[in-house]
């Protein structure tokens, strides 16, 4: 084994593969197994693959042994028992890991155990998860993919499931043997490899089968080569299992973020390409906080398994705790704060880190707590390692017209600084790129530079590691994550399916409407706010969408606690997290690109399915990941996707207590985008005030089991205005009434003075057609919803059938 310890890595990464195939061979013989164990399995896995992993110079026999001998407990099978240092230090890492487990359980036969998700085990305000598990293969789909982590009522798991999943993994493994992969790609491969095929499998299924393989493995890698650099690369048995503080939890975060994506004040100086700059801006902080992580794992030798949880500007890191670590810790955050600084210190890098002993593993909620406590102090004391924050700032004659902190290029009006100007040309390139590649040295342009590694919208030559933005887990030579940062860009080709028009008559039509900040782009163009606004059902306003994941700080701090037993082991909570992130940044996003996906799953029958279709790639993804969101759109197709994501998010958790709040507004296109996120901002926190699980929108927090009453009153309301049958007037006076007699503090009995007075006021609609009047005269119903929220159905209503 080597001293860098990506052997050990290799190794941890790959101990328990064997589950995948004892499962799938389960009750029969296999000849030439010395016996049926899983670690049996691991070991054959190795060797019947030499060919690869000699190709990455690795003692084929070394790794065989390493990766199987991590049972110290098996007393009855010593040939699985650690012996060397590189085994123990697997064996120790995979206990670790598994802290989940118990003795006994609910046992069964492990290939018919589904895996059950993370939130199953979440206890909070009193409330937990429902039963249930994931189908890992499923109407031809095989392993994760959008719409897959979705829990079944009664899954179906079997020893054929388990082939078919050995079919693509070994698929996978053929493609691997085609390329010339070193270790550190080799390990990213195989990474990949085990995300798709065992993220819906369970890594333990005779006690709480709620942790996939996948999370399991990929953690005991990340353990195991902390440990080894920990020890130097060659330590004895005695010294491994010696426990000590050895490793450090290091949580790196972005401060300013939403001051620094929204402070964009081109929206009020006229200057073009907002909604690229926009995009591009939140790409960047994505892409900051990701590679201020693989900045660190770098270098100090470590891969992106390191990085055991991480989204929203946040990471976590397991190091080791070494002298060396330290430095680099100290040496990152210098390096990060003059490149705040150097943009107008509107971002604040901040890094903490907790020392910790291998037995603290078996309370990692409350590590997570104390790191917390340590980013706490740490944020009381920004750009503290620079004597002077007056080097880095510079002065200009000019400040930049797009975002007024850096200098302007030129002295001109209009001018935009460097960061800004690539900004726009990042945005313009999104829509055609689906990956992002780290580079070292010379990277494609235009690219982000940040501290020690160029970011650009490929892969191109050289790179020395790439994301994928959507869920592609074929080899490739660079090592490389799926990560789906690049979000969703409405174009003209979207708008041309909802028009109904060539590309030559939606230019000409956007031309005569205004709508137009440039010429050029053809179908590829990316939509301008006020394209999408006017692309709007009635009112041509802009809907913006802000939605936040509720109860996650208390999820992670004690939902897994019990009295007399704590759940939150390390490997539990790296699969919440992860679940999560694969929600808000792939199902998010496939349910805008490819809603068809959900038609069954949400009821949607042919036209709704085919209305949705065309409308929901509208929606513009400012943001999305981590447990939060920022979308924009045509303000009726953005009311819509709310209602149906929010519906997503309730069968994907399963659990009552895990809500959604946030706030919806109609703004006109040309508002400032920081007055925008102002409102945005405090809708969602009324939204939460007022009880979370709510909607903030049209001046009320309305619970959503609500909303689709609403909606559905909101349609009539505007069938009526449009056929006839109530007037905007008649609208406008319930409306009114409402906010004179039931908006204000008053008493009970003030308050039900409305009744007589609707009762005169549908009069009208009575004359008109009896049938809407008496549809209408619920309204008279004090504690009917319709009556309690009838400023959100209304002016919906009026909304959608106002005009320009």
């Amino acid at each position: 084994m080597n001293r860098d310890g990506l052997d050990l890595a290799l190794a941890g990464l790959l101990h328990d593969v064997g589950k995948l195939y004892s499962r799938a061979r389960w009750g029969e013989w296999d000849e030439g197994m010395p016996d049926r164990t899983h670690t049996a399995y691991t070991a054959d896995f190795v060797r019947r693959h030499a060919a690869l992993f000699q190709g990455a110079g690795l003692d084929l026999e070394g790794l065989a042994q390493t990766a199987s001998r991590h049972h110290e407990g098996w007393r009855d099978r010593p040939q699985y028992q650690p012996q060397t240092p590189e085994a123990w230090c697997v064996a120790l890492a995979d206990t670790y890991a598994s802290k989940e487990r118990e003795e006994g359980g609910e046992g069964g036969s492990p290939p018919e155990v589904p895996l059950r998700p993370p939130f199953s085990q979440l206890r909070l305000q009193g409330k937990e998860g429902r039963g249930g598990g994931y189908l890992p293969v499923d109407e031809g789909r095989v392993g994760l993919a959008p719409g897959a982590l979705y829990p079944s009522a009664s899954p179906q798991v079997s020893k054929d499931t388990y082939r078919r999943l050995v079919e693509r993994l070994e698929e996978r493994l053929r493609a691997m043997a085609h390329l010339s992969l070193g270790k550190e790609a080799l390990l990213a491969n195989l990474a990949l490899a085990f995300q798709e095929v065992l993220s819906l499998v369970p890594a333990d299924t005779q006690s709480e089968p709620d942790v996939s393989l996948y999370d399991h493995l990929r953690l005991t890698a990340a353990i195991a080569h902390a440990l080894w650099l920990y020890h130097g690369g060659n330590p004895s048995v005695e010294d491994l299992r010696r426990d000590g503080e050895k490793f450090l939890l290091v949580v790196g975060d972005l401060g300013g973020i939403q001051g620094h994506i929204y402070r964009i004040s081109g929206a009020e100086t006229g200057v073009g390409g907002i909604a690229k700059r926009l995009r591009a801006r939140s790409l960047e902080v994505s892409l900051a906080a990701e590679t201020m992580a693989l900045g660190i794992l770098r270098r100090l030798g470590l891969t992106p398994l390191n990085r055991i949880m991480g989204a929203g500007g946040k990471f976590y890191l397991l190091l080791p705790n070494t002298q060396e670590a330290s430095r680099a810790l100290a040496e990152a955050q210098e390096a990060w704060e003059r490149w705040a600084l150097e943009r107008g210190g509107s971002l604040v890098p901040h890094l903490a880190h907790l020392a910790f002993r291998g037995a603290d593993f078996a309370d990692f909620g409350a590590l997570l707590g104390r790191v917390h406590g340590e980013l706490a102090r740490a944020k009381l004391r920004p750009f503290t390692v620079l004597q002077s924050t007056q080097e880095a700032v510079r002065k200009a004659l000019r400040p930049c017209a797009a975002c007024g902190l850096r200098p302007a290029l030129r002295d001109e009006p209009g001018s935009l600084c460097g960061d800004c100007q690539r900004e726009k040309e990042v945005g313009g390139l999104l829509p055609k790129r689906d990956r992002v590649g780290f580079h070292s040295r010379e990277a494609p342009r235009p690219f982000f530079a940040f501290p020690g590694l160029k970011v650009a919208l490929e892969e191109g030559p050289g790179a020395l590691h790439a994301f994928r933005a959507d869920l592609d887990f074929s080899p490739r030579p660079t090592p490389s994550e799926v990560k789906p940062l690049l979000g969703h860009l409405p174009r003209v080709a979207h708008a041309l399916r909802v028009k109904g028009m060539s590309l030559e008559e939606y230019t000409a039509w956007a031309r005569e409407e205004g709508l137009l900040e440039e010429e050029e782009g053809g179908e590829d163009r990316v939509l301008t706010f006020g394209e999408l606004a006017a692309l709007s059902q009635g009112a041509p306003y802009l809907g913006a969408l802000m939605l936040d994941a509720d109860r996650m700080g208390e999820a992670f701090a004690t939902g897994f606690r019990r009295e007399g037993r704590d759940l939150a082991s390390p490997s539990r909570i790296a699969a919440l997290s992860r679940t999560l992130e694969v929600f808000f940044a792939t199902e998010v996003l496939t349910l805008i690109q490819n809603p068809g996906l959900y038609a069954q799953r949400l009821g949607w029958d042919a036209l709704e399915a085919r209305r949705k279709g065309e409308g929901y790639p509208l929606i513009y993804s400012v943001y999305s990941g981590g447990d939060d969101l920022f979308l924009l759109g045509p303000w009726n197709v953005l009311l819509d996707f709310a209602l149906d994501l929010e519906r997503l998010y309730g069968l994907f958790t399963q659990h009552e207590a895990l809500t959604l709040s946030g706030g919806f507004v109609l703004a006109g296109p040309s508002l400032p985008i920081p007055e925008l996120s102002r409102l945005l901002t405090r809708a969602e926190k009324a939204a939460k005030e007022a009880g979370r699980g709510r909607l903030f929108l049209f001046g009320q927090a309305v619970p959503w089991r609500e909303l689709p009453g609403l909606r559905a009153r909101a349609e009539d309301l505007s069938r009526d205005l449009r056929e006839g049958r109530v007037s905007q007037a008649q609208a406008y006076r319930w409306l009114a009434l409402w906010r004179r007699l039931w908006g204000q503090n008053m008493d009970e009995g003030e308050r039900m003075r409305y009744k007589p007075l609707l009762a005169y006021a549908l009069r009208r609609v009575r004359e008109r057609d009896e049938g809407a009047w008496k549809r209408y005269l619920r309204l008279l119903d004090h504690m009917d919803p319709v009556w309690l929220h009838l400023p959100v159905w209304v002016q919906w209503g009026l909304y959608l059938e106002r005009e320009a």
